[in-house]
């Protein structure tokens, strides 16, 4: 085997560790971690790939399936701001007719971390997204007009209430609030209406 690497492998090992702590410390705000959740986006900057996530929806009443393939790259830029890209692979299978595969809308994010309160466990993230129009394929739902999405993502640890409701302080939440404006008003006749976008989990 290469010297070189096996000197190597150690010192880069040691380099990572000696690293500031505070640039390795996403998702903290005071003692508490927010984790990252299926159901809500992490409300903090971070340099992280989230691996391949897979779902398979149910049957819908006309017996048609639809299976996504999502991947998400973030970047930060410095301590308080950075981008997301994410774009998902799509099949759409329908009893008696060919199935249908595709990459959705190309979707990118910009992140500004609006505060992080450690002694309130709190800490909110606000980002302007963006789904891209004319950037995936029509025939899985990709649509041809842009969608602005401003959003703010925020969590809040329960540590900091009274010691007497002992059994709260551990919990925490995490949530997201968006509004979604399309830039194109009507597509084939039919209106693309504004909407209101939220998730919450509980941890």
């Amino acid at each position: 085997m290469n010297p070189f690497r096996l000197g190597a492998a150690p010192a880069a090992a040691v380099a990572l560790l000696s690293m500031n702590s505070a640039a390795l410390a996403h998702g903290f705000a005071g003692e508490r971690f927010f984790p990252a959740t299926i159901l809500t986006d992490d409300p903090f900057v971070a340099d992280e790939i989230s691996l391949p996530q897979v779902s398979l929806q149910p049957p819908a009443p006309d017996a048609s399936q639809l299976t996504n393939i999502e991947i998400d790259l973030s970047k930060r830029i410095t301590p308080s701001t950075g981008i997301v890209i994410g774009d998902e692979w799509q099949r759409l299978r329908a009893p008696g007719v060919p199935s249908v595969g595709g990459f959705g809308a190309l979707r990118t994010m910009g992140q500004y971390q609006l505060f992080i309160d450690g002694p309130h466990q709190a800490l909110g993230l606000l980002g302007p997204n963006v789904t891209w129009g004319h950037t995936g394929r029509t025939a899985v739902g990709a649509p041809n007009f842009t969608t602005l999405s401003p959003t703010f993502d925020f969590g809040k640890g329960f540590g900091d209430i009274p010691r007497s409701l002992t059994y709260l302080r551990p919990f925490a939440i995490t949530g997201n609030l968006g509004f979604d404006f399309p830039t194109q008003a009507t597509t084939a006749g039919v209106p693309n209406p504004n909407n209101f976008s939220y998730a919450f989990a509980f941890e």
